[in-house]
């Protein structure tokens, strides 16, 4: 089976009693894909094979296994797992792929994993005292960034001697190398989680820098200061050596920073407290334009923290600023002029999930995410317009915990409350939402064995990722 996408996955509808994608239909204009069939639908029809085939003698045994998610050609088994990492932090989590390797971050270091076994490979530690504060969303070559320091004086030089997220480090992720390692200005002396720290894309560590007090005169003559406007600067990934500092926009300074390989992206607050999108040459940091978030009204910095949910496209999630309570999703072209406006609330759209990693994706030029107040809902997006495409609705007693989108294929993992320690696996259409494939895992996959940050494919497995201080990757494969 290769989970989220793979040719395999794709056979095995019809060997399941019916034939991939019978259960489920979508359309193109805000469909509706129906709903699964039932899981106890499902397993009484294998059920009721197993036993004709068996004419009873192992009957009893074949229905509980089905119960349980044992059964043969419906189910996933767990091949390894990754021992318990407790950690005192939430800052600095992360996870990425690099060919074999699996890597977490969390705020005590980073670890990699070999892909076929679980083993350790290696373990990146800060200095002592130090601490992770933010990372890179995703690595590039088999490099990320990771940005930390210490909590006050005293520490050492790596770990920012003045306390804060001092030091940037990039990571080679195939054996846990320091390749290079750059100061930058933190806020203040108070190590913190960080969002859009640093950026990885197109060949360039992106960083930005910070000062508190940026919008007072007094501060230029105050140790430490930076100017706001060159505040964003690239460094080549592999080896560090310094390639540009960006001018930002006048009276604006930045708040955090995206990469990808036709652009960097800044959102910068302006005039005040105004955060606008901000767009930069790769190749020389030369400002390309400025746009406005919300041409409506303005968004603030701290009322609606703003965050990057892609580089290409420029996808961005600002809380609340429809008085919902609930993200905003707005999509820019390459030139900065806006496109779709996903608002929870209106055409019968309800929460979408961006806090969580896993429960927003964007690919094919679409949002793919977790919809509705309960998490039920997998429901797809063009980004261009802000249509829903189709949404799949999963039911009252099933929570989508962590999407993976590759191959033209969505992969949801499933918390089933109906279930006592199991979950489930859904792989759906991504041009139409239409099912094709439905299987079980025989324990639990999230919840209570931690959230899904990631979920990544190798070999035909299924290996999530997990925040929480839990164990950092499972892989599962068909049984």
């Amino acid at each position: 089976m290769t989970t989220g996408a793979g040719d395999r996955m794709a056979t095995t509808g019809s060997r399941n009693g019916r034939a991939a994608g019978a259960a489920r239909r979508g359309s193109a204009a805000g469909g509706r894909a129906g709903k699964p069939a039932s899981r106890l639908a499902r397993y009484g029809v294998a059920v009721g094979v197993a036993l004709a085939f068996l004419a009873g003698c192992g009957g009893i045994t074949v229905a509980a296994l089905a119960g349980e998610g044992y059964l043969p050609g419906d189910s996933l088994r767990e091949v390894w797992t990754t021992p318990r990492e407790i950690t005192g932090s939430d800052s600095g989590n992360g996870a990425w792929a690099a060919g074999d390797t699996l890597v977490s971050s969390r705020s005590d270091g980073v670890t990699g994993f070999d892909a076929r076994s679980g083993a350790q490979r290696w373990r990146y530690t800060p200095p002592a005292g130090g601490a992770i504060c933010s990372v890179s969303r995703t690595a590039e070559d088999g490099v990320a960034l990771i940005a930390l320091g210490g909590s006050g004086a005293g520490k050492t030089a790596e770990a920012g001697a003045g306390g804060g997220c001092a030091t940037v480090v990039a990571l080679d992720l195939a054996d846990g190398r320091a390749l290079w390692r750059t100061a930058r200005t933190s806020e203040s002396g108070v190590l913190q989680d960080g969002k859009d720290v640093v950026a990885v894309g197109g060949g360039l560590a992106v960083v930005r820098d910070e000062y508190s007090y940026w919008g007072q005169d007094w501060a230029r003559n105050a140790p430490g200061f930076v100017r706001p406007d060159r505040a964003v600067r690239a460094l080549d990934l592999r080896t560090g050596k310094p390639r540009w500092t960006a001018a930002v926009p006048k009276d604006c300074f930045p708040h955090g920073v995206a990469a990808g390989q036709r652009q960097v992206l800044a959102l910068v607050v302006c005039g005040g407290d105004d955060v606008r999108l901000a767009a930069f040459d790769p190749a020389d940091g030369r400002h390309r334009w400025t746009t406005a978030l919300d041409e409506r009204r303005a968004v603030e910095q701290f009322t609606h923290t703003p965050s990057f949910l892609s580089a290409e496209p420029a996808v961005v999630s600002v809380t609340d600023l429809d008085l919902s309570g609930y993200p905003t999703v707005l999509s820019f072209a390459d030139d900065g002029s806006p496109q779709g406006r996903i608002v929870p609330g209106t055409d019968g759209i309800g929460r979408v999930s961006t806090a969580v990693p896993a429960q927003a994706r964007v690919a094919y030029g679409r949002l793919y995410a977790v919809e509705a107040n309960d998490h039920e809902t997998v429901t797809a997006f063009d980004l261009r317009s802000g249509r829903r495409l189709w949404h799949a609705d999963l039911g009252d007693l099933e929570d989508v915990v962590g999407l993976r989108v590759a191959d033209g294929r969505v992969t949801a993992v499933v918390d089933l409350y109906a279930s006592r320690g199991e979950d489930g696996l859904l792989v759906l259409d991504a041009d139409t939402g239409e099912e094709r494939d439905m299987r079980t895992f025989p324990d639990s996959v999230a919840s209570s064995s931690g959230e899904i940050r990631d979920l990544f494919a190798y070999e035909g497995r299924l290996i999530p990722a997990r925040d929480g201080g839990n164990r950092p990757f499972t892989a599962y494969e068909e049984r």
